[in-house]
């Protein structure tokens, strides 16, 4: 039983790091999928507490095999989900975009990216420099507990990556990744003065980071891109257990909504 103490304390240790490396207000850390690592500790220790009492042991039968029912049946279906999350469409350097889309993925509580998203930023500005006449959009709105706009910090940050200015456009509004591609979508039709159709269907490039991106593509396609590929940026060493842990809930979520009510759908 000593193994629910360690594990508290990992969970716990693991939630105050990546709190310390990406800081958050306090709401923001509480409200976060990462707060599941401290509400995990505080389980595993009342389990700890518990553990004189022999509850398991006690439990019927058929408790336990509904428990290790579900579980089996959870860890299955997580499994599946994972080995899509891991084979995304990849740029392979001959697709020659017209357009990039960075995607955001949060800021900290002192508006500055978080290292994820600088991983994205440095790839960004990677592939806009091999791809010279491609135009990027960086998108991201303001978060619930954000102090601004995240694209208001994207476009500056890829900027300083010797990107003219004059090929970085910034949407503002975004609150979720269906929204970054309808409202980037938006603005390169403003800009370049063709229709949402044809935005839809030109070359574009995606940019998100790992664990990200299958689901991205995803999305894009069922909402009419017609010519899109993923470009990744690693997740860091740090944050991998929480962002594949998130994203396998993310994806299932997305599965059951496309599965109950068919959305989402084509933009136009």
């Amino acid at each position: 039983m000593i193994i629910w103490l360690i594990l508290a304390v990992l969970f716990n240790v693991y939630f105050v790091v990546m709190r310390i490396c990406s800081p958050e207000t306090i709401f923001g850390s509480f409200f976060s999928f990462s707060s599941i690592w401290f509400w995990l500790s505080v389980v595993c220790f009342v389990i700890f507490c518990l553990r004189k009492h022999h509850l398991w042991k006690k439990s019927p039968r058929a408790l336990k095999i509904t428990v290790f029912s579900v579980f089996g049946a959870g860890i299955l279906i997580a499994g599946v989900n994972l080995w899509f999350i891991c084979h995304p469409k990849l740029a392979d350097g001959s697709e020659n975009p017209e357009y990039v889309i960075l995607l955001g993925g949060g800021i900290t509580k002192d508006a500055e990216l978080t290292d994820s998203v600088k991983r994205r930023v440095a790839v960004a500005a990677d592939y806009l420099k091999t791809n010279p006449s491609a135009v990027c959009v960086v998108t991201g709105g303001k978060g619930l507990f954000a102090p601004c706009p995240e694209s208001d910090v994207l476009k500056p940050a890829l900027e300083s990556f010797g990107i003219e200015e004059k090929r970085v456009l910034a949407e503002n509004q975004a609150k979720d990744t269906i929204q970054n591609f309808q409202f980037s979508v938006k603005v390169l039709s403003e800009y370049s003065g063709r229709s949402a159709e044809e935005i839809l269907a030109a070359p574009i490039a995606v940019v998100t980071n790992d664990f990200h991106l299958a689901r991205a593509e995803r999305l894009a396609r069922r909402m009419g891109f017609l010519n899109v590929v993923g470009v990744s940026a690693k997740t860091p060493w740090l944050f991998v257990l929480n962002a594949y842990s998130r994203e396998i809930l993310c994806y299932i979520k997305l599965n059951l909504r496309i599965l109950l009510t068919g959305k989402p759908s084509k933009i136009f």
